[in-house]
């Protein structure tokens, strides 16, 4: 493996210097380029479907405008420029930069309606510029003892920078360059970063029960914001290659380690160094199968967000085995015993029910991330693989959730705890809401397109002009059998699942 890996850095330190030697550098201006919103149509879809997701995303904007900012973050008797927010840990920074982007995404796209919500227009643009200037500006970057620079805070600042960017011109300079900064400093970050596998080129399991795919998919979402708003960066091809090596490893199956499949100038197999899902498309997360954890291509698809919203072709990395994937959801057929009663398939035919072969430990009430994949599997075309469309599919998730949130006033979709265990399950729904919301809009607007480019230096002039319209790709591989994992106690904070694969320290 230690030769495999020198080959390709000789390969590649070989090739940047002669591409560095012979093509002139695009011109680099570390700047942000705002959305051009006048470069779409912005029509607003107004099928049935899409009229459930803005009711979804308003619901959620409601709440965390009035109950969520006043009694659960008690934000409402803060009286300071920036919002303190408690902390510098998960709970105090990922709940409310998930929120933001979801109140930012409301706003954007005028899906904004101060009557179903209670609160102005002009008061919700005041909260969210609030509360994104705020996440920004506690940000180490910008902070000395700020928040960043750990396991899952590229997660946090691309919730929160792409919120910022959505409403960028609403914010003061100022803001905008806290914004740019924290963005900045989490993307150099994983500049000398090595990507995480499950499991080695052996087969070996390097972290038990602990997929790398769900992490490395969060990680490469900041590289993706990082270079949809500065596509001119001085590090922009630095990071694009690590964000297409981070989409294709955290999907990486066995058999691409022998995979003659090109994607962006080089085959899947010089690519990656292990793998992070089974080859049926399942993956296993905190100890066992883990279907919630299958979600972890919808963070790979926001490309195709970021990337439409920047008028850049979206990297068909970021489609990686999708397809494979979200298949394996309705598909896969699971034997009870020695799977959990009843067995049978993921997505249960005609119903909103998801069975969970191993057990679940974040409740039995999550949709949302499944209406997504739904939503993406459909936008982007990978559904053909599936049993039913995505949005067949959609159609039973979706609903269960609008479902949920009307049995409250304040648009909360959550009652029991049991429901979703999660300590930020309705921040959750925001951000979720968000996504499903712009890929529904972006397919309205015809925005989307896709390339197989190689990232350099070379091809730098060249992008904008080799982009595709997405087609459907169909398999008839059968897929392979998969043994049962063993289920660990629920919530067991000893299993080596919680062990995480260290980031190098920014300097």
């Amino acid at each position: 493996m230690k030769v495999r890996v020198r080959r390709k850095l000789l390969f590649l330190l070989l090739m940047s210097s002669l591409i560095l030697s012979a093509y002139p550098a695009k011109a680099e201006s570390n700047e942000v380029k705002p959305i051009e919103w006048n470069s779409f149509s912005s029509v607003n879809p107004i099928d049935e479907d899409s009229v459930r997701i803005k009711k979804i995303l308003l619901n959620s904007t409601q709440y965390g405008l009035t109950t969520w900012w006043k009694e659960e973050m008690d934000f409402e008797s803060q009286k300071g420029s920036y919002l303190e927010l408690g902390g510098t840990g998960e709970n105090a920074i990922r709940r409310p930069a998930a929120m933001s982007l979801g109140i930012a995404a409301s706003l954007a796209f005028n899906v904004y309606d101060s009557s179903e919500t209670g609160v102005s227009e002009f008061g919700a643009e005041l909260k969210a510029q609030k509360l994104i200037s705020s996440l920004a500006y506690r940000h180490k970057s910008n902070s000395p003892d700020g928040w960043g620079d750990e396991w899952q805070s590229a997660h946090w600042t691309y919730f929160a920078g792409f919120a910022g960017w959505l409403l960028w011109e609403d914010l003061s300079s100022q803001d905008q360059e806290y914004i740019k900064e924290m963005v900045e400093y989490e993307a150099d970050r994983f500049l000398d970063y090595e990507v995480p596998y499950w499991k080695d080129e052996s087969g070996t399991i390097i972290f038990e029960g602990d997929t790398k795919a769900e992490e490395n998919a969060w990680n490469a979402q900041l590289l993706q914001l990082a270079t949809a708003m500065m596509p001119n960066h001085e590090n922009y091809l630095e990071w694009m290659n690590k964000n297409i090596e981070l989409m294709i490893s955290s999907a990486a199956v066995p058999s691409d380690l022998e995979s003659n499949e090109v994607l962006h100038g080089r085959q899947v197999k010089d690519w990656v160094m292990g793998s992070n899902i089974n080859e049926d498309g399942t993956a296993v997360n905190h100890g066992f199968l883990h279907p919630d954890y299958m979600e972890f291509i919808a963070f790979n698809n926001t490309s195709g967000l970021h990337y439409s919203l920047a008028g850049l072709p979206v990297p068909k990395a970021a489609f990686h085995h999708s397809d494979l994937v979200y298949s394996s959801l309705s598909q896969m057929n699971f034997e009870s015993p020695p799977y959990e009663s009843p067995g049978g398939t993921i997505y249960r035919e005609g119903s909103s029910d998801i069975y969970y072969p191993e057990g679940n430990d974040w409740g039995t009430s999550r949709r949302m991330q499944f209406a997504v994949l739904d939503i993406f599997a459909d936008v982007f075309q990978y559904d053909g693989m599936a049993r039913n469309s995505g949005e067949y599919w959609e159609s039973f998730h979706a609903e269960m959730v609008l479902a949920m949130q009307e049995r409250h006033v304040d648009g909360r979709t959550y009652d029991e705890r049991w429901e979703d265990t999660y300590s930020g399950r309705e921040e959750w729904i925001a951000h979720h809401a968000a996504w499903a919301w712009i890929a529904k809009w972006i397919d309205a607007n015809g925005a989307l397109c896709v390339s197989n480019t190689s990232y350099s230096i070379m091809n730098r002039e060249m992008e904008d002009k080799q982009c595709n319209k997405i087609s459907e790709v169909s398999f008839t591989e059968a897929f392979p059998s998969h043994p049962p994992q063993t289920l660990p106690p629920l919530f067991d904070k000893t299993h080596p699942w919680n062990g995480r694969s260290p980031l190098p320290p920014q300097h």
